[in-house]
């Protein structure tokens, strides 16, 4: 099996990768900077969406069995401030790839996996959500995500194109950038551990209660939606649990060797209209037969170990340039 992972330098698409891999595929990448470093035996290329005629020539040159469209604006709070942006990346650009597989040579052999997001939903009156819910996003990247949603079944049933679109809830894993919770945490917390931080984390509301699920078991419902999915269906990929934020730093806390106070901030308290808020995995599992592998504190345990080794790493350069600097 052929495989095209666009946004193959992305923290999801690291993982994808390494899954496809795993599983006896040959993976392709695409990404608007070819990444310096990616895993053995995977080819690497750079392209534009905007590019009509580059899509076509990858397209028809790797003749993939299936596409895996990770590229996009994956923040909720940069698309405020970058709404062009945000429907440029995550719209227009997967109509470009769209319009290329419509007209190439691979049309009806190719299946689309389309990446969306639990924004689609905003707010909803019944939990777990399911994937009929009525949808009705809060911020500009949900409603980029439910406008991708709309595109996909408008390319199924117009041009009988085979491409399923899967709605993610929170994912987390060792890698993911900062501004994200676990991510943020996790820093702070290895920073106390390692003396370049005061043994104090300034916190808000801990008390909302999310979905949240590993990365590395998402990439795996990804893939068993390509082998067992149903074109022109949405997916939800979730734990189908709900977690507190407070019961996510109380797990990484207990990670660290020393005592650590964590102080609410009133400063960034903020109106919590959404106390609780999980998905239902019952259709993606009855499908494919998937399930999260990976407890959450074994995948917080790593995100933990994860930031350790960065900054270890860190300090070890700060060494380094240390002693360069007394030998000039």
């Amino acid at each position: 099996m052929k495989a095209l992972v666009t946004g193959v330098s992305g923290f999801v698409g690291r993982y994808l990768v390494q899954n496809l891999v795993d599983h006896g595929y040959e993976v392709w990448g695409t990404s608007r900077g070819v990444p310096s470093s990616m895993l053995e035996g995977v080819h690497t290329l750079k392209i534009d969406f905007y590019d009509k005629e580059t899509i076509t020539n990858v397209i028809e040159a790797v003749k993939p069995d299936v596409i895996f469209h990770l590229s996009g604006q994956s923040s909720v709070q940069y698309s405020w401030s970058h709404i062009n942006e945000t429907f440029q990346s995550n719209v227009m650009d997967a109509i470009g790839l769209f319009e290329a597989v419509k007209d190439s040579s691979i049309k009806s052999s190719v299946r689309i996996i389309s990446i969306g997001s639990s924004e689609e939903y905003g707010l909803v009156k019944d939990l777990p959500i399911v994937e009929d819910a009525d949808t009705n996003p809060g911020n500009p990247y949900g409603l980029s995500k439910l406008t991708l949603s709309k595109l996909v079944l408008s390319y199924c049933s117009v041009y009988q194109m085979n491409i399923i679109h899967a709605r993610v809830f929170n994912h987390i894993g060792p890698g993911q950038a900062l501004g994200f919770v676990t991510s943020d945490f996790a820093n702070q917390l290895i920073k106390i551990e390692l003396g370049k931080a005061e043994p104090v984390i300034s916190v808000g509301d801990l008390s909302s209660k999310r979905d949240f699920t590993d990365v590395r078991d998402i990439v795996e419902a990804y893939r068993l939606l390509f082998e067992k999915g149903k074109a022109g269906e949405i997916y939800n990929v979730c734990s189908g649990k709900c977690v507190s934020i407070q019961d996510i730093l109380t797990l990484l806390v207990s990670f660290s060797s020393k005592p650590i106070e964590v102080v609410v901030n009133k400063g960034k308290l903020r109106p919590n209209n959404v106390p609780e808020y999980y998905g239902s995995n019952d259709k993606l599992t009855e499908t494919t037969g998937w399930t999260p592998s990976i407890s959450l504190e074994n995948s917080l345990r790593d995100i933990y170990m994860y930031w350790k080794e960065q900054d270890l790493y860190i300090t070890s350069d700060e060494v380094q340039l240390t002693l360069d600097s007394q030998q000039i």
